[in-house]
């Protein structure tokens, strides 16, 4: 990782409730389709979802940067590895799920399809999501639409399931980048529930934003550039000896 991400850590310890809240609403879900024995989560942060895991009996397996080691953690720090994610991962052991939730877009461009290319090789099945244009966050560099991920995917060989985001979307409770951006793919061939199966969608029909959620970006980005519009317009004035004019309603 790039990025001093004390601020977005802070951030998680204060809605640390919540984000348990909403990893187990989202392992609820999950558990009815694919009941995985052990899960790595590749970036994994406090391990909120990882500790839903647990909770289901699952053994676990995390990972994070440097920067979590001597940060508060929901899960034994036993279960981390530490590793910077921008660099591919050194593993060859396969698990039954493999997790990256909203992590991709912290990573540098480049290394999207090679971070795809080593969840995959981590298992069979790969619950992912990650920040789209406009999200807006700490450290957002690298933020692509779904279905650009989606076909990262296909190349591997994985198909895309959608049977986790319509349902977050019912829980008055959940985070709208959990809504919209979390999506499972499973490798071609591998053994699924029939009931997983009427979830299957194409790549580009995985792209789609929560109106509200982007709505909200774009309000308070409008403000950010009208603020600026504003101290600009009064620095000119000064400059040029003038008082400048208010706008009008």
């Amino acid at each position: 990782m790039i990025h001093d991400y004390d601020d977005m850590f802070a951030g998680h310890v204060e809605q640390a409730d919540k984000r348990q809240a909403n990893a187990d609403y989202m392992a609820d879900i999950l558990w009815k389709y694919v009941q995985p024995k052990s899960v790595i989560d590749v970036g994994c942060g406090m391990g909120f979802f990882l500790k839903s895991c647990a909770d289901r009996d699952a053994t676990i397996k995390g990972v994070d940067g440097e920067w979590m080691k001597d940060k508060e953690t929901v899960i034994p720090k036993k279960t981390y590895r530490y590793a910077d994610l921008n660099d591919p991962l050194k593993s060859t052991k396969r698990y039954d799920m493999a997790v990256s939730i909203e992590v991709g877009e912290h990573l540098r461009p480049r290394r999207s399809p090679t971070f795809v290319e080593d969840l995959c090789k981590l298992s069979d099945i790969v619950l992912f999501s990650a920040g789209v244009p406009g999200q807006g966050g700490a450290g957002h560099i690298n933020l692509r639409y779904q279905s650009d991920w989606a076909k990262k995917f296909a190349n591997q060989g994985y198909a895309c399931y959608d049977p986790i985001r319509r349902r977050m979307a019912e829980w008055q409770r959940a985070f709208p980048w959990l809504m919209q951006n979390v999506l499972l793919y499973i490798k071609d061939g591998t053994p699924i529930d029939p009931l997983l199966d009427e979830h299957r969608i194409s790549p580009r029909a995985s792209s789609y934003l929560i109106a509200m959620h982007y709505q909200t970006r774009m309000t308070r980005m409008q403000r950010k550039v009208d603020a600026l519009k504003a101290e600009l317009a009064e620095k000119t004035a000064l400059l040029e000896g003038k008082t400048p004019e208010p706008e009008s309603e």
